[in-house]
């Protein structure tokens, strides 16, 4: 049964291609430059393009290139989608010994259309190739992050290239006298062309999707993060605080503050300069996390001013978090970095319905601790 000319497929594949291979390009110049792939999509796509292209002209043109050519950047076009991905999730790109086994494909199609001119086993050796390409891609592609309807979406694709030529291998004709053309007429052969053609733009969507939803984690990082330590900003830390503020006081459970100030950092800066004060700053942020648990909140307020928020956690707790801190910042722990000590005042609400539901006054009243701590010596906690 003969619906659509099978070189339309083809072509169709070709457009797709070049259509899906410009908007990579786009996305790759204006992503950040942590955002990887793109750029070896964009090629991918253009070859698998290309290669459709040569396909749908066997008769035209002579089988060294509808045939070996056309093969030939097929498979290196799928081999670059592999790249992308391992390009993408950080890892050095796999070339060897993927060229080998695309080389070895190559010679035997060679030998298959020139030596004994078997469809049959073209259809055969290309049909593993792609099983292989499109099992590890779709391996990539789940294991890709973030983990969400791009990279699932984009593995789902590459599970469905891989049935389809487990399929086209399954339904190969036996007679070689009546499908040694690669534009018979069949139905079989008909959605098999349509499925390639699909599978190009079905890839390329994916792959954006994926890197889209990377681009929306490190954009919202981005907004709710210090760029120089990690810790949450004061924006991102008044959104958790009023959530932790509200289930206190629904669960009556008690909540507790961390203000805490770098002794003499003006001091440190001047002497040894803004670059070193920066990684004292990094320094604290990072020693002062590890003394926190998950549900524990770290943000900074500006310059060596930090702020923690502790549920569930009352003041002798609290205090007992703040002096685990100041203990271990305490400790000069780095040969490159000056020693330094810290400030820490504490106060905490206990849930009850006597507190002012007002976050500012919890705040307030720790960093008036903060302010006795630092006039009574500092290198202290008070609370």
């Amino acid at each position: 049964m003969e619906f659509i000319d099978p070189r339309t497929f083809l072509l169709v594949a070709n457009l797709f291609g070049i259509l899906c291979a410009f908007v990579l390009w786009v996305q790759a110049r204006s992503f950040p430059d942590d955002i990887q792939g793109l750029r070896d999509w964009a090629r991918a796509v253009v070859l698998i393009g290309c290669a459709s292209g040569l396909a749908s002209m066997r008769g035209h043109l002579p089988d060294l290139l509808s045939i070996v050519g056309a093969s030939a950047l097929l498979l290196f076009g799928q081999l670059l989608l592999i790249i992308g991905l391992q390009r993408y999730a950080g890892q050095p790109p796999t070339w060897r010994p993927a060229l080998d086994a695309i080389g070895a494909v190559l010679f035997l199609t060679l030998w298959l259309t020139y030596g004994s001119s078997h469809y049959q086993g073209r259809l055969l050796i290309m049909g593993l190739a792609h099983i292989g390409l499109f099992s590890f891609g779709a391996l990539l592609a789940w294991q890709a992050r973030p983990a969400g309807f791009g990279n699932r979406f984009l593995a789902g694709f590459f599970v469905l290239g891989v049935i389809v030529a487990l399929w086209r291998i399954a339904t190969l004709p036996t007679n070689v006298a009546q499908s040694d053309d690669t534009f018979d007429h069949n139905l079989i052969q008909q959605a098999y062309l349509a499925m390639f053609s699909l599978g190009v733009l079905g890839l390329s969507i994916g792959f954006i999707l994926l890197a889209n939803e990377r681009l929306r984690v490190e954009l919202e990082f981005l907004a709710t993060r210090d760029p120089m330590t990690g810790a949450l900003n004061r924006r991102a830390f008044f959104t958790r605080a009023n959530i932790e503020w509200a289930r206190s006081q629904r669960a009556r459970r008690p909540l507790a503050a961390i203000a805490s100030d770098i002794d003499f950092f003006k001091k440190v800066n001047d002497t040894y300069g803004h670059h070193i004060g920066d990684l004292v700053i990094k320094d604290f942020a990072r020693r002062a996390g590890e003394q926190l648990r998950l549900p524990d909140v770290l943000a900074r307020f500006g310059g060596e001013e930090f702020v923690i928020l502790l549920p569930e956690t009352g003041l002798s707790e609290a205090k007992k978090v703040a002096e685990r801190i100041r203990r271990e910042i305490e400790q000069q722990r780095s040969s490159e970095l000056p020693a330094y000590t810290v400030s820490l005042g504490v106060a905490a609400c206990f849930g009850q319905e006597s507190d002012r539901a007002d976050l500012e006054n919890l705040l307030t009243a720790a960093d008036e601790a903060l302010y006795r701590a630092k006039q009574s010596g500092r290198n202290r906690v008070i609370g």
